[in-house]
């Protein structure tokens, strides 16, 4: 604990008709394992089966699986032992990926271990101390009943409240699909079947997605007296009886069954389910009905952690989720579908499934320390009360740490930020292997010195200022808090990891080093079942032990484990569903029960929780989000009670944090400081991507119809909106109030009961699209809020606004808005979605209203929101305009130069100029840019009113386009102005239609062109580098001649990777360049190449004596000049054309299997084999597949980071074999010895480097392979001869290295 700390604000805060068999066998092609299962047939039945899979497979082991008394055990006891008893390791999957996988094989098994588990199983029978599970002889699991108590349990009111809501909707409103919102503690399965009663319901099902909550739903229906009557079941009474339900229903008895998600999916109905679907449900009771979205959340940040599928199909495992809740109780017949959910932040977003009508309950954890400070001030002051008669006795407080990680995490999430890495704090915890290795890297962390800098902090061991060490501070010692932590981290395998570095490194901690690690959710599955995990933690805590458990999402849902009291939250999550479900863990009561023999006192364990987040501005975004959730619920206006809401929120669950080494309780105002500075670094794509799909205003025709005109946001394409036609009064297309809506906001026309007619479904690729292009018309409305001077804070006062100002209506014509449809969307858009629609409005406004930061400064920010506004209009990054500007000689600039921006977005060249050059007092009035659309005019006119700079600089009625056109109009205002300077990155292109945006024709080196015809003395430029070696687009083989001998470029940049000049998330193959023109210079030309964030300057030509392309590496000039000089047959006269068998494109007519005629192997890209008939095989192009050839695919793999593998795996084709078009032949040989050659000399990083010479894009035609010399294929060649032969120096040597990757590195 860091002693300098004053904790004076803490200290007042911190209070199984055969007899079942069990047998073993080996295998040679799973070494050292023994399979263990268990047979209801006969044991060589069951070994035959097993031999399709194991052909080798060795029988050592039989028995009998019963005990004395005549039950039966299962497998699961025997797997039991091995693993708990044995301490033997179940095979993962990864081991023998080769061979079908079973986990029943056990590493270094024996039948002696299997005797000793028997012979303890029936050791346990014997003493009936319940280790392991035993059967009955009809075979069915023995059950656990609840007794039932005689006193009914009294609702506590906000549950009474719920039950009448209940009976109200459902009797009086005739609703049928209901949720009830309340988190827990609450009581939800308890009030559920209370409404169960209310309605007299006989049969109830109750679906979960997590089969460990099975026993708190059968303590629930058997326990209280209130359910008198009902019978609990579950799957396995189905089993043992298929017509349970029937007979029960048939004496009369109420059944209320229990089944899960998993149990219930499939194609087809199951047979133990049939009586399921047979019979009439009263009430549907559907279980933590958010799971969908938590699923599919979690998946979002495993897309973007760079995981394989198979990696992410092995994380989620683990992650408890489902997205498939509605189809997979679809077909149950019931009268009233019940859902239950602590946080359905997502689902009630979309009021397409509920109305305000359908939700019976709303409650919140304030709501509920309310009622509990209520209860103890209305009945503790009475003689006899006693505090534990309290309904919330127990219920915890929950304090909060919210602290920045350690310095040096703080310089790598710094560094993983810069790099592009979207989820950078669960990279900080990333494992150096997701899955179980061999060598056993899945238990290190990649960032192994700042996590356990972090740990010993933490602990106490370290101090660090603005970090508390609160594992060691004395009054959570005191307090016994922190006894029982739950971890939180991003893998499976950190898990591992963590559990490695806290067990390795014992001695350097002072009080982690005497927490017991429950690894729940590593890649070894210690861990059958949640009850083992419970029962461990609970064993602990008797013997005095304090434990650390370690989990991704693992018992994060439903579980309750009540010694949990801390938790460390480790990862990275962008869903409030997950955030809260998984910190609500914590706040289950913990009270122990002392008794004389008559009386009870009941000792509250628990009475505080701690939550530590090392994402400061995570944890306060989630808490606006909460509070102005309920506030929409619960106020009209709720986004203007934000700030009280917040307060009342922190008054009951207090944030702490350290701030210069002080610490300090956070305040509302801190928490909406710090969403407006998180909205500062976000775009306007991003916000309108977060604004819930609201699918009710799809039911609007007019709606429906100016969405479906919209182009679909996305981060990659970029934005795209078609301005309003016509004039003013008719662009704003304003109603009259009592018009077109009326004064509830519905269209006259369409005022009828909502389900009085059955909706269209909509294809879900449909709805995805429509969800696109709803974000994309909420991204315009944020862009209003950016671009008016007009003070506004929701959606109604951008309508007013529009009125009331002549440039807000030019704004709005330009941007596309109708005052109409922002009318539609007002009245009919859910309150949840329009909130936050609204509180978006405000930020991004305030933002530009902000009078506390310098226009520049103001203009940076106002950069940041806009990255990209169409497919060909990218937003210039900060690095490339400063780059631009710095080649421009500062003496011979001054303040008669003239600055001509030939394709500004949104200013940021301007901006660039006047930081560089703020010393020139008439700097302002000399730069003019050109807009390249209408809503890049409002963006370029709005930095230029930021930057108090003339307006009538940003030039109106042209835009780039016209630059490179005979525009006469645009032509003769440039001439005007006679610019000193043509600066920008122009459009790159013009898209055709393609299916990637390198099939687009390029237009860029049209604008260098025509900027050389106005005679500037500079021009500073960058665009896309494809030019370089081909690239399509009219006259850019011109081009590139033209930009070769051109001796007045003084500097040129080159970027084989995009990323290095910090351009993220689009397709520019080939990479892009940057350069100086100046009409005064002559001769070579300072030529920077950038390398992995290293540059490498050098002085040359463009130009290479003899070539007609720019090869980039200058380091590899003189190592193609050695090869020349050495050579004269290069494998560009070699390499097919596309398509050399001519099966053209999509071809299909193929089997994947040889069958019947189809004989001649196909090679399909990505190592695919198909099989054709010698018919299809035309007969021009038999003579080419009756050779020995290699094939290689027409396409580079993967994005331009270097190092790079250049080609993908070459593929040995031999004769009457033949290859689809998306292969080339690289060479035909001689023999299967000289292909072999070949594809060996293929591997080489020689080999692919001299093709890196002449690539610049994504496909790989012969003129990629003309600096690849012909060697005799005789012999087998390697990098070591191929450096020898051409003298390849060691620095040479280093830099092939440095830029070809080995080719059989998947990393």
């Amino acid at each position: 604990m860091n002693v300098n700390l004053d904790t004076t604000l803490l200290d007042s805060l911190i209070v199984g008709r055969v007899d079942p068999h069990i047998y073993a066998f080996t295998t040679g092609t799973i070494p050292n394992y023994l399979k263990v299962g268990d047979t209801y047939r006969p044991v060589n039945v069951r070994l035959n089966e097993w031999r399709v899979h194991y052909k080798d497979l060795e029988p050592v082991y039989e028995h009998i699986a019963k005990v004395d008394n005549g039950n039966i055990f299962r497998d699961y006891a025997v797997h039991y032992f091995l693993e708990h008893d044995k301490n033997l390791k179940r095979l993962k999957e990864d081991v023998f990926a080769d061979e079908y996988y079973s986990r029943e094989f056990f590493e270094a098994a024996t039948p002696n271990d299997v005797d000793e588990a028997i012979a303890d199983i029936c050791r346990s029978a014997r003493e009936n101390d319940g280790k392991y599970k035993l059967y009955s002889p009809d075979f069915l699991p023995m059950v656990y009943k609840f007794e039932r108590e005689t006193t009914p349990w009294a609702l506590r009111p906000n549950q009474a409240t719920a039950v009448n809501n209940f009976k109200e909707a459902v009797d009086n409103k005739h609703r049928s699909n209901l949720l009830m919102y309340a988190v827990m503690r609450f009581g939800k399965s308890f009030t559920a079947m209370s409404c169960a009663v209310e309605m007299n319901a006989q049969f109830v099902v109750v679906v979960s997605a997590k089969a460990d909550v099975k026993i708190e739903w059968q303590k629930t229906v058997e326990k209280p007296a209130n359910f008198k009557g009902y019978n609990f079941m579950d799957s396995a009474s189905l089993v043992a009886d298929s017509k349970a339900i029937t007979n029960a229903l048939s004496k009369k008895e109420k059944v209320v069954l229990f089944l899960t998600l998993q149990d219930l999916q499939g194609e087809e109905i199951k047979e133990k389910h049939k009586d399921v679907f047979n019979n009439d449900i009263d009430l549907l009771i559907v279980d933590e009905t958010h799971y969908g979205a938590r699923g599919e959340e979690y998946g979002r940040i495993l897309r973007n952690s760079r995981l394989s599928k198979r990696q992410m199909s092995h994380e989620m495992e683990a992650c408890e989720t489902s997205d498939r809740f509605d189809e997979d109780i679809k077909g149950l017949n019931y009268k009233i579908q019940l859902h239950l959910s602590g946080t359905p932040y997502r689902i009630l977003m979309n009021d397409e499934e509920f109305q305000k009508e359908d939700i019976i309950a709303f409650c919140q954890f304030t709501d509920i320390v309310k009622e509990q400070r209520q209860w103890d001030a209305d009945h503790l002051a009475q003689d006899g009360v006693k505090e534990w008669d309290n309904p919330y006795y127990g219920f915890p407080q929950m304090i909060r740490f919210a602290f920045n990680p350690n310095e040096s995490s703080r310089k790598v999430l710094e560094q993983l930020r810069q790099d592009g890495v979207t989820y950078a704090f669960s990279e900080l915890f990333r494992p150096r292997s997701i899955t179980k290795d061999r060598a056993g890297t899945y238990k290190a962390f990649v960032h192994v010195k700042e996590i356990l800098d972090l740990l010993q902090i933490i602990d106490g061991s370290k101090q660090e200022a603005n970090l508390l060490g609160f594992l060691n501070y004395d009054k959570i010692k005191a307090g016994q808090m922190c006894r029982h932590i739950v971890c939180v981290l991003p893998f499976r395998a950190s898990c591992d990891a963590m559990a490695a570095l806290i067990k390795n490194n014992k001695k350097r901690f002072v009080n982690l080093n005497k927490y017991e690690i429950i690894n729940i959710a590593g890649v070894e599955d210690e861990y059958a079942n949640t009850k083992e995990v419970i029962d461990k933690i609970k064993k602990c805590e008797e013997e005095g032990k304090k434990t650390i458990s370690l989990t991704v999402n693992k018992m994060l849902t439903g579980s309750t484990v009540e010694q949990w009291d801390t938790m460390l939250y480790l990862k990275d999550t962008v869903s409030p569903q997950e955030y809260d479900q998984a910190i609500f863990r914590i706040q289950n009561q913990y009270i122990k029960t002392y008794t004389d023999g008559e009386n009870e006192v009941k000792y509250n364990m628990k009475p505080q929780t701690l939550l530590v987040d090392f994402d400061p501005n995570r944890m306060f975004r989630l808490q606006e989000l909460k509070s102005q959730f309920y506030n929409v619920n619960t106020e009209k206006n709720g986004n203007l009670k934000l700030e009280q809401r917040i307060r009342e929120e922190l008054e009951i669950s207090p944030i702490i944090t350290l701030n210069n080494n002080k610490i300090v309780e956070v305040t509302p105002a801190n928490i909406l400081d710090a969403v407006r500075e998180y909205s500062k670094s976000r775009s306007v794509l991003d916000e309108a991507i977060d604004i819930p799909f609201d699918t009710t205003l799809l039911d609007d025709p007019i709606l429906r119809e100016e969405i479906e005109q919209m182009t679909e946001i996305d981060a990659n394409k970029g934005l795209e909106f078609k301005p309003v036609e016509g004039g003013d009064e008719d662009d704003l297309d304003i109603p009259a109030p009592d018009e077109d809506i009326d004064n509830e906001g519905e269209n006259k026309d369409d005022n009828k009961e909502k389900g009085d007619e059955q909706k269209e479904p909509i294809d879900q690729d449909e709805l995805k699209s429509l969800e696109k292009k709803l974000s994309a018309y909420y991204s315009k409305v944020l862009f209003y809020a950016f671009l008016t001077k007009s003070k506004i804070i929701s959606l109604e006062q951008v309508i007013d606004s529009i009125k009331q100002d002549e440039d807000n209506k030019r704004i709005s014509r330009n941007l596309g808005l109708k005052v109409k449809i922002l009318r539609l969307i007002q009245k009919k858009c859910n309150p949840f979605v329009l909130s936050k629609l609204d509180f978006k409005i405000q930020n991004i406004n305030s933002l530009m209203q902000d009078a506390d930061l310098q226009p520049l400064e103001r203009a940076k920010v106002a950069i940041k929101k806009f990255t990209r506004i169409s497919d060909s209009e990218v937003v210039t990054p900060e690095y490339i305009a400063k780059e631009l500007v710095s080649y421009l000689p500062q003496d011979k600039i001054d303040g008669s130069t003239i600055f001509l921006d030939i394709a500004s977005k949104q200013g940021e060249i301007a901006i660039s100029l006047l930081e560089a050059y703020s010393n020139i007092s008439k700097i302002k009035n000399n730069i003019y840019s050109i807009p390249t659309s209408h809503i890049t005019y409002e963006l370029t006119r709005k930095i230029y009113e930021l930057l108090e700079m003339p307006i009538e600089n940003v030039i109106e009625g042209y835009f780039s386009a016209d630059f490179i056109v005979d525009n006469v109009g645009l032509k003769d205002k440039i001439k005007t102005i006679n610019p000193t300077c043509i600066i920008g990155g122009p459009p790159f292109n013009t898209n055709d239609g393609g299916g990637r945006g390198d099939s687009a024709s390029a237009l860029y080196h049209k604008y260098v062109q025509v900027a050389k015809e106005y005679k500037p003395q500079y021009i500073s430029m960058y665009m896309k580098a494809v030019w370089y070696s081909g690239g399509k687009g009219k006259g850019l083989k011109e081009f590139r001649q033209d930009m070769l001998d051109d001796e007045r470029i003084s500097i040129f940049s080159d970027y084989p990777d995009p990323k290095d000049c910090h351009i993220e998330g689009i397709n520019l193959r080939g990479g892009v360049c940057s350069f100086l023109w100046d009409a005064r210079h002559k001769g070579e030309c300072d030529f920077i190449s950038h390398i992995n964030g290293k540059s490498y300057p050098s002085k040359r030509t463009l130009k290479t004596e003899g070539e007609d392309i720019l090869i980039r590496y200058t380091k590899g000039l003189s190592i193609l000049k050695k090869v020349k000089e050495k050579e004269d047959e290069f494998f560009e006269d070699y390499v097919s054309g596309r398509d050399p068998f001519g099966f053209g494109d999509g071809f299909k007519d193929y089997r994947t299997k040889e069958t019947g005629a189809y004989t001649i192997p196909l090679y399909c890209v990505r190592k695919e084999i198909g099989y054709v008939k010698w018919s299809q095989v035309g007969k021009e192009y038999r003579p080419l597949s009756n050779k020995w050839k290699v094939l290689v695919a027409k396409a580079s793999p993967g994005e331009d980071t270097l190092p790079h593998t250049i080609i993908s795996a070459p593929v040995l084709s031999e004769p009457k074999s033949v290859c689809t078009n998306g292969l080339f032949v690289a060479k035909t040989v001689k023999s299967k010895a000289e292909a072999q050659n070949l594809i060996d000399y293929m591997h080489t990083s020689f080999f692919r480097f001299m093709m890196l010479l002449a690539k610049n894009g994504h496909n790989l035609t012969n003129r990629v392979y003309r600096y690849v010399p012909v060697l005799d294929l005789s012999k087998k060649w390697t990098d070591k001869m191929l450096f020898k032969r051409y003298c390849i120096t060691k620095s040479e040597q280093d830099f092939i290295k440095s830029v070809i990757k080995d080719i059989n590195d998947k990393g």
